[in-house]
């Protein structure tokens, strides 16, 4: 008896790890945002919003395709190493799996159609995540029938076309599409079993979603402003869970449908040309993680609401800092720096969300060769702020799932993070 009603409670839980799958990360921006559009942004801690020169700044900021003449491709490779820890009170210091190296690719490209006309196309990863904890690293803290984080991944790729309007000699705009595919969403779980060994609990799915894209760019000479948004996006997820023989009837199937929202981005920010040489910019940007308010998950086969799951997290600001200094009429070199906010807070902290307030350190090189081409390369150091989770055992959580086990107790240790990131990209120029 002990067991069935253990396998009931995991399938609640399991259907509310759907919803925290959206907020898990090793990314290196707020939440699960990898703000990495393309080498250049790498160098400058994506402080590129505001730069009418760089090629690389229309994957930031489409507007900027009015200030380049001709047409160009960009292509590029960022490795990913992240490096997570979790220190608990009964399993000590554990290492994520998760912490090899992962390989991200960049595309963008522009044309100019006329004077004042030209379309682009960008193709990058702005959200992805994964965490993998042994099994045991949480088993003494969850409580029976409840289900312990193992593997969690989330996959997105952003194709975004744009077309830009150059206004006058000063001012441009452009507006277009982001289309998100999700490819691949995996959450593995223990299903915590005090009667045995801990049996899995396995959920694959992805599904797609469209949002909007705007950009304003102006160009003051050595003064320059620049601003660019993306619409919040709701992102269907059809997938399949797989639970322990005995946890679903054989007649309800394993269907199951979720909705992942992702945050509107809004990035602003303005860049001076200090000298002949130098040059420095200072972005905000904006994102709206309140829409990770409440998510709910759905069984394909009844319409059946089977969780509420709430989030709350907080809309953040990142400060970025980006200076470029012409080292030769070929050579520039890159220096970055930003202060990311988290945008959750103790009362739904969870394993599979290993975040904090972080500091992101960049630098990188641009250079010209001859015939069009351009070498970028840039490497970015991010550090985690250390954070302790020492919950009460008494607390009582207040969303209104009691399975829920993120911002209890269940999730108490100090967890550690950084990531390094190192990238490579060319661009061909063609007038």
């Amino acid at each position: 008896m002990q067991l069935k009603k253990t396998f009931q409670l995991s399938r609640l839980a399991l259907s509310c790890s759907i919803a925290m799958l959206a907020m898990n990360q090793t990314a290196q921006a707020s939440g699960f945002a990898v703000p990495e559009l393309n080498i250049a942004g790498l160098a400058l801690s994506n402080a590129m919003v505001a730069n009418p020169n760089i090629q690389g700044a229309i994957a930031y900021n489409p507007a900027a395709m009015s200030f380049h003449e001709g047409s160009s491709l960009s292509l590029g490779a960022l490795l990913v190493k992240p490096d997570l820890s979790v220190t608990t009170a009964a399993a000590g210091s554990v290492d994520s799996e998760a912490n090899d190296i992962v390989g991200i690719p960049t595309l963008s490209a522009h044309a100019k159609i006329t004077e004042t006309w030209s379309i682009g196309l960008a193709v990058n990863a702005p959200f992805g995540l994964e965490t993998d904890w042994p099994a045991g690293t949480f088993d003494a803290q969850y409580p029976p029938g409840s289900t312990i984080p193992t593997q969690s991944k989330l996959e997105i790729v952003a194709f975004s076309p744009s077309v830009a309007y150059k206004i006058n000699e000063n001012v441009s705009v452009s507006g277009g599409l982001d289309y998100y595919w999700m490819r691949e969403v995996i959450f593995n779980g223990d299903i915590n079993n005090p009667l045995g060994a801990n049996p899995a609990a396995d959920l694959e799915g992805d599904g797609r979603g469209v949002g909007l894209n705007l950009g304003l760019l102006v160009d003051q000479g050595n003064w320059s402003f620049g601003a660019s948004y993306h619409s919040e996006t709701r992102i269907p997820i059809d997938g399949t869970v797989q639970l322990p023989p005995g946890a679903l009837p054989s007649f309800v199937s394993n269907n199951v449908h979720a909705e992942l929202n992702l945050p509107y981005r809004l990035q602003v920010g303005v860049r001076n040309q200090t000298t002949d040489k130098l040059g420095i910019e200072f972005d905000i940007t904006r994102t709206g993680w309140s829409s990770f308010d409440t998510l709910i998950v759905d069984q394909n086969q009844y319409g059946t609401n089977i969780v509420t799951s709430k989030n709350d997290w907080n809309d953040v600001n990142a400060y970025r800092l980006g200076i470029t200094y012409d080292i030769s009429q070929a050579t520039q070199l890159r220096v970055g720096y930003t202060y990311d906010e988290t945008p959750q807070d103790d009362l739904f902290y969870s394993p599979r969300v290993p975040d904090a307030d972080r500091q992101l350190f960049s630098f990188g090189l641009g250079h010209t060769l001859s015939n069009g081409w351009t070498i970028d390369a840039g490497y970015m150091y991010v550090i985690f702020d250390d954070r302790t989770l020492n919950i009460s055992p008494s607390f009582v959580h207040p969303a209104p799932d009691a399975s829920e086990t993120n911002g209890t107790s269940a999730v108490n240790g100090t967890y550690e993070s950084s990531v390094h990131l190192l990238g490579v990209g060319v661009t061909k120029k063609f007038m």
